[in-house]
């Protein structure tokens, strides 16, 4: 989140337009001096751990000029500069002379001006810039200074340094804590253009308290939360107020005593694992430049003599890096220091605590436990600094550090699957197909294990194209009755060939299962949907398929059912893309459905899943074609037959029907409800596929007396909207391909999605 919009005061100019200009001939060319010199100057950036840490904006430059000084007096002004990348480029024909540069404050400091006036180059050093009080811009001030005398090259690289430090907030506890307010107190409101050595302000700064108020409290890491001039100073504090937990308390640190231009400066707000107390530390990051930001004191380094190491960690020569295996470790590491040192608590992958003066061993010793748990495939390697603060220093210094390397686990995993957090990956939801794909060193292997009495619903495939690299592929079992929204596992067991080092990781889904029946080729659901059509409770499951409880075909218990659990099947149709299905009501002596309205979304231009619950979808106008369309003759749905398809070469579809007369809503008969099964009897192991459900609604009329049985069949076809209809009337007797309108209701009776694995 880049916040510069909440500093107040601060503000040192307005952002102007800038353009850049070519030029073969430098202003105030040296006619006398025939060697042409290339000045490219290079805007520094903020940088944070030896990296470029600049934010949006940050580095923008909108205007940029320069100007020489020979034997102390400005003689030259410089306006036209080219790009090459980020480099500012002109020439100079110059081999002498104090050479300064300043971008972004054209409106404050005007170049033409001050040569005019004759200013010296003494007079040029005390020139001091001023903040304004108003919001600080999107840019920040540049200047630079290049002596030309010192070097006989043609091309002179030039640095040039932002006049301001930035302030960082980083929050390092997994506690809830939010920052309200950040005051900055004896904050200089003037700076010098160019830094002074020693650093120093001018004798009048202004000295202020700066308080920036956050509108939303900030309770993550922040980059940029406020800006501050280049200053000096035994009294410059940062003081934050904070909610913790939702209680209010502040909280407050000692700044640097010198504050250096171009330096990012990290307030680190953390909580003692220990008291539980909030408190605050700053690190100031190298900025790249001359300073020399270290303590006296030399860099941290392992004691790896009283350190207690297994023989799988290793630490480099310059015992500043420590490198631990994937695998769990528990080690303890002593540090050549001093000093007495604390960790600066952070947000790491491990947990580490001293044990400084626990035992007769380790006091006055800096040593500290160091446990980390086994690293899982796919997660990257990491390196964790381990920042330390020593007691009695004001400050925290970037040096003081060690790096620990968490080796990466050897073995590789791609895809859905990510063992991010722990062992065990729950997709929450049913899944099946490609879950992930897993490549193995050659000395490890892969199996699969279950739970007493869970269904083998994972398979691995071996991928040929990669050694010892398996798909893994998730299963369906068509009307498995334990698919009732259970959690179902797999572990995913990897070892060596041996069977030594054994690692187990945990697959989890959700087995929700649709009663379905297979007819030509595809796998159709039983029933059609109910209430929400994308919700597996609110569906007709394999685990609960009252049809399959009575020892029934669907078919058949139709018949045998009461009139109620008739209607509760049968009365159900969906609009647009609501997947909150409509049920036929009496609206005043007439069949409606409840909620119909004017829709503008067509069902049938859907993607084929938009309506149907993971791992279910619309079947395609071609998937009703191989029971509908037949290519022996008209197919008269009012009675019983058989009609031939063109699927596969030609297959016999039978038809059978029935009629109930006993369904009533409030006070309307519905009458004469037909439901419809087909069969191909080469396929005699499976049931019928069965027909039902309501007319269709296409206007606020309602569901017409003789049209209850015009059944419109949703249908997948995004080109045009093409669907399937039965009219159910004398006036129609047969199924014919009709698109309809987006304002039409139609039934929803989904397809097994394709699927790579079937178990049983």
């Amino acid at each position: 989140m880049y916040i510069k919009k909440y500093i107040q005061i601060l503000s040192i100019f307005s952002a102007l337009f800038f353009t850049t200009a070519c030029s073969n001939d430098a202003p105030g060319e040296d006619t006398g001096n025939s060697q042409n010199r290339t000045v490219k100057a290079q805007p520094s950036a903020f940088t944070v751990e030896g990296a470029a840490s600049s934010l949006p904006g940050e580095d923008e430059i909108n205007d940029m000029q320069a100007c020489l000084f020979e034997n102390g007096i400005l003689t030259e002004v410089y306006t036209q500069f080219s790009k090459e990348g980020t480099q500012y480029v002109f020439p100079v024909n110059k081999q002498e002379g104090h050479l300064y540069m300043l971008a972004n404050i054209s409106d404050r400091i005007n170049l033409q001006d001050l040569k005019a006036q004759g200013i010296t180059e003494e007079e040029w050093l005390e020139t001091t810039i001023t903040a304004t009080g108003e919001t600080m811009s999107s840019v920040d001030f540049f200047s630079g200074m290049v002596d030309l005398g010192k070097s006989s090259e043609n091309t002179i690289q030039m640095n040039m340094v932002r006049g301001t430090a930035r302030f960082d907030l980083s929050i390092q506890t997994n506690e809830s804590v939010e920052v309200k307010k950040l005051t900055l107190k004896n904050m200089a409101q003037r700076s010098f253009l160019f830094s002074k050595d020693p650093t120093a302000i001018p004798n009048e700064a202004n000295l202020k308290d700066v308080s920036i108020e956050f509108t939303q409290p900030l309770g993550a890491s922040t980059p940029g939360i406020a800006y501050a001039y280049e200053q000096t100073g035994t009294d410059l504090t940062a003081i934050v107020d904070i909610l913790k937990n939702g209680k209010e308390m502040t909280v407050e640190t000692s700044l640097p005593s010198i504050l250096k231009r171009n330096t990012v400066y990290a307030l680190n707000l953390s909580v003692d694992p220990a008291t539980g107390e909030a408190k605050i530390d700053i690190i100031e990051w190298e900025n790249g430049g001359d300073h020399i930001l270290a303590p006296e004191a030399q860099s941290l380094k392992v004691d790896t003599e009283e350190s207690v190491l297994p023989g799988n960690v290793t630490v480099n020569a310059e015992k500043t890096l420590v490198t631990l295996p994937y695998t769990a470790t528990d080690m303890t590491l002593a540090i050549d220091c001093d000093n007495e040192l604390e960790l600066i608590p952070g947000d790491m992958p491990i947990t580490i605590e001293s044990l400084g003066g626990t035992s007769p061993e380790t006091t006055g010793k800096n040593v500290f436990r160091i446990q980390k748990e086994k690293w899982r495939p796919g997660v990257a390697g990491q390196e964790v600094k381990l920042r330390f603060h020593r007691k009695g220093l004001n400050q925290n210094y970037e040096e003081d550090c060690l790096t620990l390397v968490l080796s990466e686990n050897p073995v590789k995993l791609e895809g859905l699957i990510q063992f991010n957090e722990g062992y065990e990956f729950d997709f929450e939801r049913y899944i099946d197909n490609e879950l992930g794909i897993i490549t193995l060193p050659e000395s490890k292997k892969l199996t699969v294990e279950y739970e007493s009495g869970e269904g083998k619903w994972i398979k691995l495939e071996e991928r040929t194209e990669t050694p010892n690299s398996f798909r893994i592929i998730g299963g369906w079992k068509p009307n498995d009755p334990t698919a009732n929204g259970r959690k179902q596992k797999a572990t995913l067991v990897i070892c060596n060939t041996d069977g030594t080092d054994k690692e187990e990781y945990t697959v989890v889904r959700r087995n929700w299962g649709l009663p379905v029946t297979y007819l030509n080729g595809v796998w159709w659901c039983k029933y059609n949907a109910m209430g929400d059509s994308k919700n597996f409770s609110d569906q007709i499951l394999s685990s609960n398929d009252p049809a399959a409880k009575a020892g029934k075909t669907l078919f058949d218990y139709l018949r045998d059912c009461t009139p109620e659990e008739f209607f509760k099947l049968w009365k159900w149709q969906y609009q647009g893309k609501t997947t909150q299905g409509l049920e036929v009501i009496d609206d005043g002596g007439v069949a409606k459905m409840k909620g119909y309205g004017p829709s503008s979304e067509h069902i049938n231009k859907l993607d084929a899943t938009a309506m149907a619950p993971d791992g279910y979808e619309l079947p395609s106008m071609e998937n009703f074609e191989r029971v509908l369309n037949s290519t022996s003759g008209t197919i008269w749905l009012m009675w019983d037959g058989s009609h031939t398809t063109a699927w596969n070469g030609g297959t016999n579809i039978q038809r059978r029907q029935r009629r109930r007369n006993d369904i009533t809503v409030g006070t309307v008969a519905l009458s004469d409800l037909i439901y419809i099964q087909m069969y191909n009897n080469a396929e005699q192991q499976y049931e019928p596929l069965v027909w039902y459900g309501p007319g269709a609604q296409w206007n606020d009329d309602g569901i017409k007396h003789n049209h209850y049985n015009a059944m419109l069949w949703a249908t997948y076809s995004p080109s045009n909207g093409q669907g399937w209809f039965y009219n159910g009337t004398m006036a129609g007797l047969y199924p014919t391909k009709n698109g309809a309108g987006p304002n039409d209701t139609r039934l929803l009776r989904f397809k097994k999605s394709d699927v790579e694995y079937i178990y049983e």
